[in-house]
């Protein structure tokens, strides 16, 4: 989502924008209180922090597992139908690899422990801008700017970037879907970035559940826009 807006997409500007408003709301606004007593639910309900030690086997063995797991589904993944264009897993992976290193290494020497993350510095981004809180800037906030900027000089580099937007309909269920997403990721704890990608990569089982959860409702979306729209194809929410 915030990769597009780099790109001159405006329907995911709408949408990124929607995105943080709806984290303030659910974190320190009018929907604060569904918050407080989602937290009070889950102090009763808590499990452990590590997948690991959850299932009561030595950490390395069960990243390994996973890893390789995860390796093997992906290994069966059809290819990239245009390689001139786009990157096939391998080299994706490995560069989401280096860059969530380096996310944590950067980000651990400026006082932000935890890697890449899109909700938290979203909440913190809109604050900054629209609530005039410039003490909520953070590495994850300048972090999304460079992601932004670095989608727009990638996209320049194929040809011009010109802003694109659809009809008003679009837009409006954009915005709602940015919302819903906002507030969500809030709730959840991170949204696919914060979860998917980095709270996985500690196995961590908060990560785990949301995970599961981002993917059962992500396939439950497409079946229900695909209906309506003729379309079964869906943005990446982070």
């Amino acid at each position: 989502m915030w990769s597009r807006v780099g790109t001159g997409s405006a329907g995911a500007g709408l949408a990124a924008l929607g995105f943080a408003l709806g984290g303030v709301l659910i974190e320190r606004g009018a929907l604060a209180p569904v918050t407080s007593w989602l937290a009070e639910v889950g102090q009763l309900t808590a499990v452990g922090p590590s997948l690991a030690a959850l299932v009561g086997l030595p950490q390395p063995g069960v990243a390994l597992a996973a890893a390789a797991l995860a390796g093997a589904w992906l290994w069966a993944l059809s290819p990239v139908t245009d390689p001139s264009r786009h990157w096939g897993w391998p080299a994706t992976g490995t560069a989401l690899g280096l860059v969530g290193v380096l996310a944590w290494v950067t980000g651990a020497l400026a006082g932000w422990n935890w890697g890449l993350s899109i909700t938290g510095p979203s909440r913190s981004l809109f604050e900054a801008v629209f609530l005039s809180n410039p003490g909520s800037l953070s590495w994850g906030a300048a972090m999304l700017v460079g992601l932004v900027l670095g989608s727009w000089a990638s996209a320049r580099s194929w040809g011009p970037v010109v802003w694109r937007a659809p009809g008003p309909p679009e837009l409006a269920r954009r915005f709602l879907g940015g919302l819903l997403m906002g507030a969500g990721g809030t709730l959840a704890g991170g949204c696919n970035i914060g979860n998917a990608l980095t709270g996985l990569s500690i196995l961590s089982v908060h990560s785990v559940i949301a995970t599961a959860a981002i993917v059962a409702g992500g396939a439950l979306a497409i079946r229900l826009t695909a209906g309506s729209s003729g379309n079964s194809r869906l943005a990446p929410a982070g």
